[in-house]
């Protein structure tokens, strides 16, 4: 018995102190279950080149590039190459991989003289051994009188 009057009494302090603040229960819950959450999160991925239209633009002259991500929770990032298409994951390449995030999750990806018109899908695996996350971005080859073209 006293230990669910020690409950009930628990539970109204938490509540008073809720209904005290300038944030309703809904946001507080929101972020106590933000500061719990510690499976694997993808906030970002990015490259060295330039983008266009939701595409990463690579010149026919380039023939590298780095691909960066910024995750948390995270032990291993993954990049895969997969071509554009529907039911393509069976034809994905891996191009590389990061199990060092101390100095950022990156990968300097050398293509060679490759025409790309691919996504690069990006797979953090979490430092909790279950959960993943991904983003992808796409990544298209233009002419330079392509890109001259997209300058104007």
């Amino acid at each position: 018995m006293r230990q669910i009057i020690y409950i009930l009494l628990f539970s109204s302090v938490i509540l008073f102190n809720a209904s005290c603040s300038n944030k309703d229960s809904s946001s507080i819950a929101a972020e106590q279950l933000e500061l719990l959450d510690t499976r694997a999160q993808v906030s970002k991925v990015y490259t060295d080149l330039p983008e266009e239209s939701g595409w990463t633009v690579v010149s026919e002259a380039v023939s590298s590039m780095t691909i960066y991500v910024e995750a948390n929770y995270t032990d291993t990032v993954l990049y895969w190459l997969v071509p554009t298409g529907t039911q393509t994951w069976g034809e994905r390449t891996l191009i590389g991989y990061d199990r060092d995030g101390s100095d950022g999750w990156s990968i300097q990806w050398d293509f060679g003289d490759r025409a790309l018109h691919d996504h690069i899908y990006v797979q953090a695996l979490g430092s909790d051994g279950v959960s993943q996350a991904s983003r992808t971005i796409n990544v298209h080859t233009l002419s330079e009188g392509d890109i001259a073209a997209l300058a104007q």
